[in-house]
């Protein structure tokens, strides 16, 4: 992996060399003995540090543009013939692209990339980040004085570029899942939108949208479901494939789940007929003596005794009680505990000699969609009789009556479409429904914080499938979770890639007709039948996916009495105060359900019937732990 950073003084200053140095230091990690290379002349300086090799040359540079890259590209040889141009290394093919087609250049570019360029000649800098976000690109710009860039939040802050300020709305968008694309929780730090490029000069900044999927043809292509999975098949194939460096260690995510599943057995197919062995994460719970809980093990085993030479890791849980305090990042809320299963699978990762860890993140949005309002399009668009077969296909496969499915997956959808949200979670009390996580988290905010976010929405779904695909592609979430895997990464010299979030497999799986997503009673048809002979078919085959750790359900209630002393201390803190209504977070807490309940509830594969109640104080906790360590400062 690789990490960037630089500045760019916008006044008569030169670019100062222990500035850059500070950046670069904040960025580094000794132990892991990255090379370094950087540039400083005039006003711009800039530096890389690769994490894959220990020494490194020159930044590269074509005519008077030099650059720093943290680029990864799906068809290098096929690129550089476009260009014809002579294979290259992914940051001069890169360099090429942008030298000769500017701020559209990245266009054309297929890969993960966060970059930025310096024109002497010109006197301007552009920078550009892959169409997701998986590569990561943060910046301040102080207008007059400088522009700042780097992979991560740290080297801006802890460089000395602005203050560790705790930015209060970013931080309450963060918390109910609200993010904006250019969010970042220091204030001062602006976060580079997926799909974008920015120019910079003394003239001032702009901010150009380079790519975004074509909304006309969502849902349109016409094909037939033999014909989608086939297509759709071919495409992940290479997606994987082409995220497999040569000579590299590579790991995967296996969750038991469809998209994990997948990636790791393509994987491992490829890579076993190349001699090398792919090495497998999977999140389980602890064992337990006090109750049989299901989480996602039985899947985990079937993908794992069918591809017998993955070399295979359960990744546990923390033993740390709910509500104890851990050290947190600043950047991204998330723990730094060493027991955390993210940072535990980086370890083990960084111990094995692993370069990359291949991830199914990103396939609910397109590849795997699950069919959200898929028939209540069909009702809109007067599809009748494609609607009853849709019903009774799907009461007969998951043993629901008819009435079910058609107010669960069709008259669900229409009331948002009919009804204001304000109205819908209205009637909703009104009829002893209980509230949301999100809900309830507002629940626990200080009165003052509640009203900075009136606007505010977290992702909703429609009455058309289209619709809710092009909503949840667009989505902030998606390079919000790539970015806080490249962080974890970085603190191991590790990459991540997404296959299911490759250009060629999202833009087929949009094209697609929502009802060949929700058909036959199976959700995620598509992907399903283009994995018949690659998934185990008990994983191929199932319908319920389980969090991978319920436990956490149990350890939260047996914790109560401990949740509420810890509220008590913290209400002597004058930064959670500002933020949490701590008697409404007691409150909460006081009502949660006895733990001989939630254990009756949850054996077997039973989920807790105030689940949303347990997620939105363990989510508050979790907030007030980060105030603790990082809001003595805020805006």
């Amino acid at each position: 992996m690789r990490l960037i950073c630089g500045l760019m003084r916008l006044d008569d200053a030169p670019a100062s060399p222990s500035i850059l140095n500070q950046m670069v230091a904040q960025l580094d990690v000794p132990r892991l003995c990255p090379g370094h290379s950087a540039f400083c002349d005039g006003p711009v300086a800039m530096a890389v540090l690769d994490f894959s090799a220990t020494s490194l040359g020159a930044l590269p540079t074509l005519g008077s543009i030099v650059m720093a890259a943290d680029v990864r590209l799906d068809e290098p040889a096929e690129l550089a013939q476009s260009l014809n141009v002579s294979a290259q290394a992914p940051d001069l093919l890169l360099l090429e692209v942008v030298k000769r087609f500017g701020v559209s250049g990245p266009e054309r570019i297929l890969g993960d990339f966060a970059f930025s360029a310096w024109d002497g000649d010109a006197e301007k800098l552009t920078c550009g980040r892959d169409i997701f976000g998986i590569r990561p690109f943060s910046y301040v710009h102080k207008p007059g004085q400088l522009f700042a860039f780097a992979s991560l939040p740290s080297a801006l802050h802890g460089g000395g570029i602005v203050p560790k300020r705790i930015n209060t709305n970013a931080l309450l968008r963060r918390t109910i899942s609200s993010l904006r694309f250019d969010d970042s929780l220091i204030e001062g730090i602006a976060r580079l939108p997926p799909g974008h490029t920015l120019q910079i000069s003394r003239n001032g900044i702009s901010l150009r949208r380079y790519w975004q999927p074509d909304r006309t043809r969502v849902g349109t292509a016409r094909i037939t479901p033999e014909d989608a999975a086939a297509e759709l098949r071919r495409r992940v194939e290479q997606a994987v494939r082409s995220r497999l460096p040569k000579g590299a260690r590579l790991g995967s995510h296996l969750s038991g789940g469809l998209d994990s599943s997948a990636i790791a057995v393509l994987a491992a197919r490829a890579l076993r007929a190349d001699g090398r062995t792919l090495h497998t994460y999977s999140f389980l719970d602890r064992p337990r003596n006090d109750v049989q809980l299901v989480d996602e093990t039985e899947y985990v085993r079937a993908c794992v005794e069918q591809e017998s030479d993955m070399d295979w890791q359960p990744v546990r849980p923390s033993s740390l009680e709910p509500g104890q305090s851990v050290a947190m990042d600043p950047d991204s809320m998330h723990s730094l505990d060493p027991e955390n299963p993210e940072n535990q699978v980086a370890a083990m990762a960084e111990r094995q000699g692993v370069d990359l860890i291949l991830s199914g993140w990103g396939g609910d949005e397109a590849a795997t969609f699950n069919g959200r309002g898929a028939l209540a399009e069909l009702l809109k668009r007067g599809h009748w009789r494609a609607l009853q077969r849709e019903i009774v296909a799907m009461a007969n496969e998951r043993h629901w009556t008819k009435r079910r499915v058609l107010s669960q997956e069709v008259m669900s959808y229409l009331v948002h479409d009919l009804v204001p949200d304000s109205l819908v979670q209205l009637a909703y009390r009104a009829i002893g429904r209980k509230p949301d996580q999100w809900s309830l988290i507002k629940g626990a905010l200080a009165p003052g914080m509640v009203r900075t976010l009136k606007d505010a929405r977290s992702i909703s779904m429609t009455g058309d499938g289209r619709e809710n695909r092009w909503r949840l592609i667009n989505h902030p979430h998606i390079a919000l979770r790539a970015e806080a895997w490249a962080q974890t990464g970085a603190r191991h010299g590790l990459a991540y890639a997404f296959p299911l979030l490759d250009r060629r497999v999202v833009e087929f799986a949009l094209s697609l007709p929502s009802e060949l997503f929700l058909s036959g009673g199976f959700r995620r048809r598509p992907f399903r039948d283009a994995m018949q002979d690659v998934l185990p078919e008990k994983v191929r085959a199932r319908h319920q996916k389980y969090v991978p750790f319920p436990g956490r359900f149990v350890d939260l209630t047996d914790a109560r009495d401990d949740l509420l002393a810890r509220i008590t201390t913290l209400e002597a803190d004058e930064n959670v105060r500002g933020i949490l209504d701590l008697g409404q977070l007691r409150t909460l807490v006081t009502r949660f359900p006895s733990p001989n309940d939630v254990r009756q509830e949850m054996a077997g594969d039973g989920d807790p019937k105030e689940r949303e109640m347990l997620i939105a104080a363990d989510c508050a906790l979790e907030l007030a732990t980060y105030l603790q360590q990082h809001g003595a400062e805020r805006s």
